[in-house]
């Protein structure tokens, strides 16, 4: 029985170690039929997909493009959105080359931009506030989830949880037809199984002073973040309603009228035990906790005060995360030096003092007038009546005894 339980872990451990050498590539097809047809009941994908079981690199045919469960569930679709192909132009990018739990800041940040300020998403207004942190294996970038946005320090930005960990993404893939927007763009870029090559978008923070409704924008994030919105509440604001925001749409998040919208990709609401299931595979939430609830939503039926409006009192100033106490404003973004590309200078240890060899036995004044009186502890309680004898001689020690003269005052 044992030789058959060390074998079963043998063979497990041989398949992590298979997978995690394949890491950063493709890995062979593991897609199924129920997950796929699941997806395009849901309206999250069209009826034109397929896969090839076990084939181990994608060769999407004409009109193709590769997608997969993972990038599905934190919000793409197509036809894409403007502002995602935006993100693949300026990083110079290919879908795969972007990790999966980067897709869910993506759309967190489109429903922020759309839901809670009114605007429509900038790549300058994403730039100033993620940065890019490349992920390499052997000092070689990798081709699967080459990079991922993390976010730059000192930035006023509703907080992410943890993300839950997305382990073998890339075996979930699978084709799908294309979708162009007429006049708008042609839809994904045609396929390239290359890592990219990195450029200077990657280290540029954009100076939001030369643009005052971005700086206004980034001034009402302050604000919002000030006021308790979290990354949580932006992930349920848009999973809960079932919008894809990384899809196209005409129409801002903030427009969002009811079930018959269509900015959702299905009409039907997700079984709570289905959405709690599911908002498990986006955020960490902990064993036999419910889902969060709810409280910062967005705007809706075109509420959304306009920006350009909004008065001194519904905007904060930029300003770093207190660290160590620190509160000082951020260095203006023209004067930042670009990230990660020279190392920080170390100060120098200061030198150690030597131990000295002796104690000082002479005191000063002060101190010796500062040092406490010694605290006399009270006697035993057995010798109490003695020591009250011995205070009643002592206290009479002194006096001399009169002679008993009669008639004597």
């Amino acid at each position: 029985m044992a030789a058959k339980v060390q074998e079963t872990e043998n063979k497990k451990a041989s398949k992590a170690r298979n997978r995690e050498g394949e890491r950063g590539q493709w890995w062979p097809c593991e897609t199924t039929d129920t997950e796929l047809r699941e997806l395009q009941n849901e309206g999250m994908i069209s009826a034109h997909w397929s896969f090839i079981r076990d084939t181990v690199v994608p060769k999407p045919g004409a009109g193709e493009v590769v997608m997969t469960k993972a990038w599905v569930e934190r919000g793409l679709s197509l036809p894409c959105s403007e502002f995602f192909l935006s993100i693949l132009t300026t990083y110079g990018l290919q879908p795969h080359n972007i990790c999966p739990n980067s897709y869910l800041l993506l759309s967190n940040f489109v429903t922020l931009c759309e839901g809670h300020l009114g605007i429509r998403p900038d790549v300058k207004l994403w730039q100033f506030f993620f940065r890019v942190k490349k992920e390499t294996k052997d000092k070689a970038m990798l081709n699967c989830g080459s990079m991922t946005f993390m976010l730059r320090p000192g930035r006023m930005y509703p907080p992410h949880d943890s993300h839950e960990s997305v382990r073998y993404w890339n075996a979930g893939w699978f084709y799908e037809k294309n979708v162009p927007v007429p006049e708008i763009h042609d839809g994904l870029p045609k396929f390239n199984n290359e890592p990219p090559e990195e450029l200077a978008s990657w280290s540029f923070i954009p100076p939001l002073s030369l643009t005052p409704i971005l700086e206004k924008a980034a001034r009402r994030i302050s604000w919002l973040v000030h006021d308790g919105l979290t990354g949580t509440q932006l992930t349920l604001s848009w999973f809960t309603r079932r919008i894809q925001p990384l899809r196209y749409n005409a129409r801002l998040i903030c427009a969002y009228t009811g079930a018959d919208d269509q900015l959702r990709a299905t009409r039907h609401d997700l079984p709570a035990d289905s959405l709690k299931r599911r908002f498990k595979t986006l955020v960490k939430v902990g064993r036999g906790q419910p889902i969060p609830e709810l409280i910062k939503d967005i705007y809706t039926n075109d509420q959304c005060p306009p920006l350009a409006t909004l008065a001194e009192e519904n905007l904060r100033t930029i300003l770093r995360v207190p660290v160590s106490g620190d509160t000082a404003e951020e260095v203006p973004e023209d004067e930042e030096e670009e990230e990660e590309q020279a190392p920080r200078k170390v100060a120098p240890r200061p030198a150690k003092r030597p131990r000295a060899k002796f104690r000082l036995r002479s005191r000063s004044r002060g101190e010796a007038s500062a040092k406490k009186p010694k605290v006399i502890k009270p006697p035993p309680l057995d010798s109490r009546k003695a020591e009250r004898e011995r205070l009643k001689m002592l206290s009479t020690a002194g006096k001399r005894s009169r002679p008993n003269i009669p008639g004597a005052p």
